[in-house]
């Protein structure tokens, strides 16, 4: 089938698919004949050479067969000698092993004999007592442990060590004795009859002194020049001080366990000062000498990473921060000794940190107090006593007095709001100094807390205020304090202090949002935080009070001024004399009331209120004037024209003159009723010209505003203007 189809496809390509191509099927033929042929042919060459050829080509396949196999039979050849010389390498290398096995034994015992050898010549010094040669033999057993630190030899590490230790405590031993033999003869320490030592120090004793210093510096282990700490029972840990230090600190440690353990008169619970206080003492008495006479040693020494000073502090703070530890786990169930307790440390802690330059790196009586529980005492204790002194200060008799009542302050301070900013500042000095953000974040939210505490109180002393007129009562002293003590914020939110607590809110706060919606990678978008600070919501507390009690003053005074204008109002402006008749103008003797009363209650207001109280009551109470007489007066009247000059003249020379003498422009208080004199007053001609042009220009709103403005009304839209023209009686409309 496969020849068949193959036969069909070669005709399809001759001839296709046209059945009248068929015209060359016979050269197609003789083309087919012609090539059967030539196959016939090749056929029977191939039949008469085939066999030559194949005996030809098996003679070269069995030469190309042969010559790997005779390379192979070489290359076996060479193998067997190589492995015959390999059996006797292989006894050589076991002998190599050997000899290398042996020589490493021979260098472990050499490195034996070489710490022993050490050994004996540091007895030999310690015999003949050179202190010299026994450091340098001391040093170079520590070059040694270092050496072999990371080796695989167990028992040669531990033997190492071992001698390290002996050595190192029988020196320490030795060089610690003379070393307090000498301080003896120096008087240290300098306490009480030895303080005039530090002025006449002996020559010889002071070089043996430093001699000594330096030995003990040396005199060190592998681990403590790694800097090992020393895990304290406290919440932190006190780095070892370094040996010297150490040994001049031990006379006063014994002294400080005397004086402040046991049944001593000087150990009492209620006089936690009196420790802190000697420690204080101690480092300033000594720090100068320390400074002259081991700081320069340290540091010729190649130790000049140790502060000598620093040192002395740490290990003599120690001493207060394990009494303080011990005290208070005992005065913690008294409120009041505890109380004392952390007065006094963190009165320490600021002594030492301020003026001592104590670093802020090192441990303190602070780190005490921010533990767990100790913690949670203190900060109750803090809210606790801030609210008593909060009472005290509201209670207090000259709570609402300013506090130098002769002083012409313009913010008026009163003794309540000076006393609670002070409570709060002292809260800030007690735990600004803590060096954990999440600590003094609590403190924070106690400050906040007692800001909004305070607000509630004042509300409370309002409610408790039955007064019907609000300038005789409480109010304008709790404004006054309320303002104070929201300026006072809003200056404290912007220092460091609190925007530092107020950014490490802000990030806890996200990480609780982030935690709440199981998003570690959520976003936050913190713009608005960069500028707000931390006392923003307890400000929008405090302002939202005062605003409610300036408006309660300024609508209790506008209500007594519109009863005193009842029968100005009513008055006969529209026949008025003309100011032509009569021999000059004065005050409208229906208004003398309301302008009396209108100048009591500023005076009173500006008595009584703080300068930027009293400017924004005073914009508040202006407002709604000139609003009622515009609404009530102006638009209820008829004005003839002498109406209208009386009214421009009340307005101007009065109403402005009063507003005038306590603020600038006392006119831009009053754009309605200022407008209404201009337009009552303007000549009749040009009066019937605007109304005109603005009645005829109803559809062009801005056509009417420049009319208006070429007279001096801006603020009064057309539509207004018409209606306070149309009570002019000269204008007949």
């Amino acid at each position: 089938m496969d020849i068949k189809q193959k036969v069909i496809e070669k005709f399809n390509e001759v001839f296709g698919d046209d059945i009248k191509n068929l015209d060359n099927i016979k050269n197609f033929h003789e083309q087919l004949v012609i090539e059967k042929k030539n196959i016939k042919e090749s056929l029977t060459m191939a039949s008469t050479e085939t066999p030559s050829k194949l005996f030809l080509n098996v003679d070269n396949i069995k030469l190309e067969f042969e010559k790997p196999i005779k390379k192979s039979n070489n290359l076996l050849e060479k193998i067997n000698k190589v492995l015959i010389e390999d059996n006797k390498t292989k006894d050589v290398q076991n002998d190599i092993n050997n000899i290398e096995e042996l020589e490493k034994s021979l260098c472990y015992l050499k490195f034996l004999q070489n710490i022993e050898d050490i050994s004996n010549e540091m007895e030999t010094s310690m015999d003949i007592c050179d202190d010299e040669s026994m450091i340098s033999l001391y040093i170079n057993l520590v070059d040694i442990s270092y050496q072999i630190e990371t080796s695989l030899c167990k028992n040669l590490l531990h033997y190492v060590h071992e001698t390290l230790h002996y050595w190192h405590n029988i020196l320490k031993d030795k060089l610690s004795n003379e070393y307090m033999d000498i301080l003896k003869t120096l008087k240290w320490p300098f306490c009480g009859k030895n303080v005039s030592a530090i002025v006449t120090p002996l020559p010889d004793t002071i070089i043996r002194f430093k001699i000594l210093t330096e030995y003990l510096l040396q005199l060190q282990l592998p681990d403590e020049k790694h800097g090992t700490t020393v895990k304290s029972v406290l919440l932190t840990d006190f780095t070892p001080v370094c040996l010297p230090i150490s040994l001049l600190i031990r006379p006063l440690k014994q002294r400080f366990i005397y004086h402040f353990s046991g049944n001593k008169q000087t150990n009492r619970r209620d006089k936690p000062e009196w420790f802190f206080t000697q420690i204080l003492t101690w480092i300033k008495d000594h720090e100068k000498w320390i400074d002259n006479n081991v700081q320069p040693v340290i540091d010729s020494s190649g130790f000049s990473h140790i502060h000598g000073k620093i040192e002395f502090m740490r290990g003599l703070v120690q001493l207060a921060v394990e009494k303080l530890h011990s005290e208070l786990q005992i005065v913690q169930y008294d409120d009041a000794l505890f109380g004392h307790f952390v007065d006094e440390a963190l009165g320490f802690e600021r002594e030492l940190r301020d003026t001592l330059l104590y670093p802020s790196n090192q441990p303190a009586t602070v780190f005490v107090l921010t533990q767990a529980q100790i913690f949670s005492k203190w900060i109750n204790m803090e809210k606790k006593y801030a609210t008593e002194k909060m009472d005290s200060i509201l209670s207090a008799t000259t709570a609402w007095q300013k506090i130098d009542p002769y002083d012409t302050d313009e913010m008026k301070i009163t003794e309540c709001a000076d006393g609670f900013l002070t409570l709060l500042i002292t809260i800030c000095d007690r735990y600004k100094h803590l060096p954990q953000p999440g600590h003094r974040l609590q403190f924070l939210e106690l400050q906040l807390e007692l800001i909004d505490d305070w607000r509630v109180r004042l509300l409370q002393l309002l409610h408790q205020e039955h007064c019907h007129d609000p300038l005789k009562s409480l109010i304008p002293k709790i404004l006054n304090s309320l303002n104070y003590v929201s300026s006072v914020l809003i200056e404290w939110g912007v220092t460091v202090h609190y925007l530092q607590l107020n950014f490490f809110k802000n990030k806890r706060d996200a990480v609780e949002v982030a935690n709440a919606l199981s998003q570690d990678n959520i976003i936050i978008d913190n713009e608005d935080d960069e500028n707000s600070t931390i006392f923003d919501d307890a400000i929008g507390l405090l302002k939202r009070l005062e605003n409610e009690l300036i408006n309660e003053i300024c609508e209790s005074i506008f209500i007594d001024i519109k009863n005193k204008s009842k029968t100005y109002i009513i008055d006969k402006w529209f026949s008025m004399q003309n100011e032509k008749q009569v021999s000059s103008l004065s005050l409208t003797q229906s208004g003398c009331l309301m302008f009396q009363e209108l100048s009591l209650k500023l005076h009173d207001l500006h008595q009584v209120l703080a300068l930027p109280i009293f400017k924004l009551t005073c914009k508040i109470i202006a407002k709604k004037l000139d609003i009622y007489l515009f609404n009530e007066l102006v638009l209820n009247n008829k004005f003839n024209v002498g109406g209208a000059a009386q009214l421009k003249f009340d307005i101007t020379k009065n109403l402005f003159t009063l507003f005038g003498i306590y603020c600038i422009k006392p006119e831009s208080y009053f754009p309605l009723m200022r407008e209404s004199c201009i337009l009552l007053n303007t000549l009749l001609g040009s009066a019937m010209l605007m109304i005109e042009a603005i009645s005829n220009g109803d559809d062009d709103e801005n056509n009417g505003k420049e009319i208006l403005a070429d007279i001096g009304v801006y603020k009064m839209s057309t539509e207004t203007a018409l209606m306070v023209l149309q009570t002019r009686t000269d204008i007949g409309m």
